[in-house]
């Protein structure tokens, strides 16, 4: 295949070279550069206002990772003393990492979005080891993470440019505990995407360049650093960037404009592996599929970006963004997010790994061998790692608080329920509500909060959203047609009193009532979050006793027992020839073998000297003549406790 086009990436000078080590789980690119796979996880697709249906600015996030405890972050305004400190925890870690000096006002944040309509979101890209500061601490000069960045952020600023301003200055003040990250910011009037990273050992300070989303533009992107050629960044209207940017990766051995011709940021930082494209940069591929459409896109063909995506052709990298002839609809962004590459190349339901009912879902992780040979499973958009999601939608012409609502929901987003969220609002639901324990489990205890990820509680719409999801992976044809169901007639009726709360809200904020304005949007987040707890719980109910069991059942009103009768899953023929060809004829009913009770034809109006009775035990006919007597059995299938 063909290699990255900053060769450089493969480089670093003797010295550094001799203190570089390869650890396990990390990627090794050329002649010792050492790149982190970073933790695979997360998506996220921005849509500007005139590429959306609605021509308001979205933008979604999954956040993947298995242990994460699906809840919402919840930060209420307030006002701080001068020297107040404020204790950040790392949101992957879990540890402390240290303390900051609070600001003298915080916005209300709920989930990712501010009161103002600013929202967040991310993805975790590793970039190279040796700029990584994940596990550091305060006592070494790093006090924020990736995590407690978006959360503060989202509490001090306003606008996605403050945001992008807000970050740096936090991450070089108080140093960057992380590794590269990709972030989503985004308020009512624009998107923007930056990717930023720390300098590691080599100097103070973080390596960023931030870019604004064209008009018309979809940009997604999944654990893979994405911009590439950037310079001249001289317009802070449309680019922001590090000023010492490509003077640090020349003085570090990362780049030589010589053999490397233009800079390439994401070339330098997170070169493309075999796992960077198929794990992270085909999620993007089925997005800009998706989106393109049958309108197309002029800036993208998907045969022709299929063998990167594949992880065959590393050098046939993908635009940044794409224009769609197509307006995005949330609906579509929701499909995405849900997606499990359905009807492309990578679609895993189609292969014999899918079992009998067609499961997109692998247990076995993302990579395997046999004989030697490595191969891979898929890594789709709607994995079961999800930990929550959201779908934002950021509406300029409304009260503040009223400008950014997010559709969130915990666990995998292809089967949980999502509740509309104002940025404004002050309170969630309690089977929803995180506080602001950033998914800690020694927090939510604390705190009182239902559930952590070891401990189950029917209280929580993560622990919840989990039953219900797990219905569906192991019984996939038969449940998952339900639980869609379930989500679009869930989705209608938190539409119509998403419209009743904002109307009365609307009217508050423009008699001057804004407490009680906020008040109604709280009292909705609340109400929200208890319909879909409720409507969840009876659907979890409703899935195990419809597929107990491996069978599917059905009511019968005539049935005098339960009122209901079991069915057996009919498989089809595809999957029964895969058995076959398996199982040879193990499992074949011979043919021409006569019942243990079956005369022989020569004498079957003979003997009347047949035993008397029948002993227990003994299935043999009791002794009565048999001339004229059928003597046919009952088929085992036909018997309850043969087939269940």
């Amino acid at each position: 295949s063909t290699p990255p086009k900053n060769t450089a990436t493969r480089r670093l000078n003797s010295a550094r070279l001799a203190t570089m080590r390869s650890p396990a789980g990390l990627v090794v690119v050329g002649a010792g550069l050492v790149a982190l796979p970073g933790a695979l996880a997360c998506s996220n697709i921005l849509v500007s206002k005139s590429a959306a249906a609605d021509g308001f600015v979205h933008t979604s996030y999954n956040a993947d990772d298995a242990a994460l405890f699906g809840a919402t972050p919840r930060y209420p305004a307030a006002t701080h003393a001068n020297g107040t400190l404020r204790e950040v925890y790392s949101w992957d870690l879990g540890i402390k990492l240290g303390a900051i000096p609070e600001a003298a006002a915080t916005y209300n944040v709920m989930g990712n979005a501010n009161e103002h309509g600013l929202v967040i979101g991310e993805t975790t890209h590793g970039g190279l080891e040796i700029l990584s500061n994940v596990g550091k601490t305060q006592a070494d000069g790093f006090a924020i993470d990736y995590g407690s960045l978006i959360w503060l952020t989202l509490q001090r600023a306003k606008t996605a440019r403050e945001a992008i301003d807000t970050m740096v200055a936090l991450a070089t003040e108080f140093g960057y505990a992380s590794a590269m990250e990709g972030f989503s910011i985004a308020d009512p009037d624009e998107v923007w995407y930056m990717e930023l990273l720390g300098r590691g050992d080599l100097d103070e300070g973080v390596l960023y360049v931030a870019l604004k989303l064209p008009e018309g533009a979809v940009l997604a992107h999944a654990n893979q650093a994405r911009i590439r050629e950037f310079l001249p960044c001289d317009d802070p209207e449309t680019c922001r960037c590090s000023a010492d940017v490509v003077e640090f990766a020349t003085e570090n051995g990362f780049y030589d404009a010589a053999v490397d011709g233009a800079f390439s940021f994401s070339d330098v930082f997170d070169p493309v592996t075999f796992e960077g494209a198929r794990f992270c940069e085909a999620r993007v591929w089925f997005v800009f599929n998706e989106v393109c459409g049958a309108g197309g896109c002029a800036d993208f063909d998907a045969d022709e970006f299929l063998p990167y995506a594949q992880g065959r052709d590393l050098g046939k990298r993908m635009p940044l963004w794409v224009t769609p002839s197509t307006k995005v609809s949330v609906a579509a962004m929701r499909a995405i997010m849900a997606s499990h590459y359905e009807g492309s190349w990578f679609d895993p339901a189609v292969d014999v790994g899918a079992a009998a009912e067609h499961s997109p879902y692998r247990w076995n992780g993302l990579s395997w061998s046999v004989d030697g040979a490595s191969y891979v499973n898929e890594r789709p958009i709607g994995t079961q790692a999800t930990g929550w999601h959201f779908i934002s939608t950021i509406k300029p012409d409304v009260p503040p608080p009223m400008r950014a609502v997010l559709w969130w929901g915990a666990d995998d987003h292809a089967w949980s329920p999502t509740i509309p969220l104002h940025g404004g609002a002050a309170a969630s639901h309690a089977s929803y509500d995180d506080a602001d324990c950033m998914s800690r489990s020694t927090c939510r205890t604390v705190k009182k909060l239902p559930g952590t990820t070891t401990d189950l509680s029917f209280d929580a719409a993560w622990w919840l959203s989990n039953l219900v999801a797990d219905v569906v992976y192991t019984r996939y044809d038969r449940a998952a047609s339900v639980v869609k169901e379930a989500q679009k007639n869930l989705d209608a009726t938190l539409s119509v009193k998403l419209a009743a709360a904002e109307a009365q809200a609307t009217s508050l904020f423009e008699q001057g009532f804004e407490t009680e304005a906020v008040e109604v949007l709280s009292r909705h987040a609340v109400e929200a979050g208890a319909t879909a707890t409720a409507t969840w719980t009876a659907l979890w109910k409703s899935l195990m006793t419809s597929f107990i069991d491996g069978m599917t059942l059905k009511l019968d009103p005539e049935e005098s027992t339960c009122g209901c009768r079991k069915e057996a899953t009919t498989f089809s023929d595809a999957w029964l020839e895969k058995v076959v060809l398996d199982a040879g004829d193990k499992y074949a009913e011979p043919e021409g073998v006569a019942s243990s009770t079956s005369t022989p034809a020569e004498t079957t109006h003979a003997s009347t000297t047949q035993p008397k009775g029948g002993l227990r035990g003994d299935h043999r006919a009791p002794s009565t003549p048999t001339r004229g007597v059928e003597r046919k059995a009952i088929s085992k299938l036909a018997i309850k406790g043969v087939v269940g």
